[in-house]
């Protein structure tokens, strides 16, 4: 073997460690976490809590761990109760780790009239092949003996058949009911404007019943020229 081949041969050898080495300057890597823990949290206490307007209320807050360490309170809590007022809010609590991944998990609080046929509802409806429940209703007092239900269907549509259209579809059905001294409840007026009733489906009230005891109404509804049977509990303690 020549002078110049043992050179050329030196110089392949000797290449790679130098890019090698090479790589491991490269600076677009340095500060880069190779590892990383993923922090996880669970909430302490129920995951949904119902309130009466103006009581007062101490959340029970969440437990955190980042690597087998205790971070709750590194938690950020976020909320936008306001107890005075019926309806249904949200605490969310949030944690991350130092790389920016999260974890995150939320409460619900029901706020609701103890006494007021004006409050927060769980509806239930029921044709001759379905069934939903649980559906959140408000009726609110129109101040002239009436009340104002944002969905007379009980939530048959935006809660059962199309759950998560909304916003972008309005299936909510607004009617305005009377409830006469014999506890019967009638509709004043048509339903409101919603999607299906825009492309012909029709909804009204037939009957219902009140039963003030347990603020339970029980409305038998003309859907469309289908029977759908509503049935609409105020939500207590």
């Amino acid at each position: 073997m020549n002078g110049t081949m043992k050179n050329n041969l030196l110089y392949l050898m000797v290449l790679p460690l130098v890019l090698w080495v090479s790589s491991c300057d490269d600076e677009s890597t340095a500060g880069v976490t190779r590892i990383t823990y993923y922090p996880t949290i669970e909430i302490l206490g129920s995951p949904s809590v119902i309130l009466n307007t103006g009581e007062s209320y101490t959340d029970e807050g969440c437990y955190a761990e980042l690597n087998g360490e205790d971070v709750s309170d590194q938690v950020i809590v976020t909320s936008n109760l306001n107890p005075n007022k019926v309806g249904i809010y949200k605490i969310s609590y949030t944690t991350l780790n130092e790389d920016g991944f999260s974890a995150g998990t939320s409460r619900i609080v029901y706020v609701v009239h103890p006494t007021s046929i004006a409050t927060l509802y769980f509806g239930e409806s029921e044709t001759a092949t379905r069934h939903y429940y649980n559906a959140p209703i408000y009726i609110t007092d129109n101040g002239d003996g009436t009340y104002l239900v944002d969905d007379i269907l009980g939530g048959f549509q935006f809660n059962g058949v199309n759950p998560g259209f909304e916003p972008t579809y309005d299936f909510h059905t607004e009617a305005v009911i009377s409830i006469a001294e014999d506890n019967t409840v009638s509709q004043i007026g048509e339903t409101g404007s919603w999607y299906f009733g825009d492309l012909g489906t029709k909804v009204k009230l037939a009957d219902g019943i009140f039963d003030p005891d347990t603020r339970t109404f029980v409305l038998n509804i003309d859907y469309g020229g289908t029977p759908l049977t509503v049935t609409l509990r105020a939500i207590t303690k």
